[in-house]
């Protein structure tokens, strides 16, 4: 059996239990009528949830429908996308024929010196992820608020994952109107089948540039509608599984730093991105241990001149330890091999690791 590292959705839920709790709550619903056109009473339940003003919440079919009405709606002429990052604004951007401008940024620092080209020009639409796909770290706010304060054109911020991060950029949106912040119930709320998620800004406040007017009535299923408010009103269990993934997400990057030759990446995330020459080696080893494994480089829009690495959900006990001792068996063979023979080519250079 193979227990996939690879997907980003929570491990801590017990699928069973938290499927058979939500399907419980949707018994009394009537499959034969429409339920609520613009999803309002989910959006007031997520306002009471998150302590957002209602009128600043659109509900829509998942974070990345919502990123890519936005897309749309905010056009100006260009987008400028913060990489890496989830292949959404690319994709749309070369589907419309818009300005599309990459911006790689690896360490935090470098987000506003590497943005300033862009930052004066009311044309531009940024899109960046918070906490980061696949690099795991959250921007911190201050750098963000900055951001917002300079940026002559809307920011899309992509939180999906915030949830399990320690902070997030909602406390901003009354102070700017020019974020635009996009969450998601697929990852820690377990809802990925149904689809839903919203998008917060306080620019929302003006109708003539509401967002709504481009999704479609109805576009979130009343299932999911009953689904999302269910959770909201009994978020316990999401909470719990929070908490447990937060935690062996800190064992788990300790015990990976300990590794000689690591690089290992702060999260945020539910998710840890480690920075190795022996990727691929490390990758077949997890492999052949039962466990899948997704490599940096194989995903889209991941900067090629980067290092080699890996991407890993964290998984809860007894897999955390195991696949962090795969990782150190992989480096320590690797070191003793060099000992053995003096030759440092056993351990590939991250180009030719890709």
């Amino acid at each position: 059996m193979t227990f996939d590292l690879t997907w980003t959705g929570s491990q801590f839920l017990d699928p069973t239990a938290h499927s058979r709790g939500v399907l419980s709550a949707l018994e009394a619903v009537d499959l034969t009528t429409k339920d609520d056109t613009w999803s309002s009473r989910v959006a007031e339940a997520i306002a009471e949830h998150f302590t957002v003003p209602t009128p600043w919440i659109r509900v829509g079919a998942g974070s990345t429908q919502l990123i890519e009405v936005l897309l749309r709606e905010l056009n100006r002429g260009a987008v400028v996308d913060v990489v890496p990052n989830f292949h959404l604004a690319a994709t749309v951007a070369r589907q419309e024929g818009w300005a599309y401008h990459s911006v790689p940024v690896r360490e935090p620092a470098e987000l506003l010196p590497a943005l300033e080209p862009y930052l004066g020009r009311a044309d531009v639409t940024i899109a960046l992820s918070s906490p980061r796909n696949p690099l795991g770290y959250q921007f911190d706010l201050a750098d963000i608020e900055d951001l917002l304060r300079r940026a002559a054109g809307p920011v899309i911020l992509d939180e999906v994952y915030a949830d399990f991060a320690p902070d997030s950029a909602l406390r901003l949106l009354g102070a700017y109107p020019n974020l635009y912040i996009a969450r998601t119930f697929s990852k820690a709320w377990g809802l990925a089948t149904l689809r839903a998620g919203f998008v917060a800004s306080s620019a929302f406040d003006d109708p003539s540039g509401s967002v709504r007017r481009r999704l479609l009535p109805n576009s979130v299923s009343g299932i999911a509608q009953h689904a999302v408010r269910h959770l909201l009103a009994h978020p316990e269990a999401v909470r719990d599984s929070i908490a447990a993934a937060q935690r062996a997400r800190d064992l788990m990057l300790a015990g990976l730093a300990r590794i000689p030759g690591v690089r290992v990446w702060p999260s945020a995330a539910n998710y840890v991105c480690l920075e190795t020459p022996l990727a691929g080696p490390v990758t077949e080893a997890l492999a052949a241990a039962g466990y899948r494994a997704r490599l940096l480089h194989d995903l889209r829009g991941f900067p090629e001149s980067w290092p080699a690495g890996i991407r890993l959900s964290v998984p809860p006990q007894p897999h955390l330890d195991r696949v962090v001792a795969c990782v150190e068996a992989c480096h320590r063979g690797a070191v003793e091999t060099v000992q053995a023979t003096g030759f440092a080519e056993v351990v590939p250079s991250p180009q030719a690791a890709r």
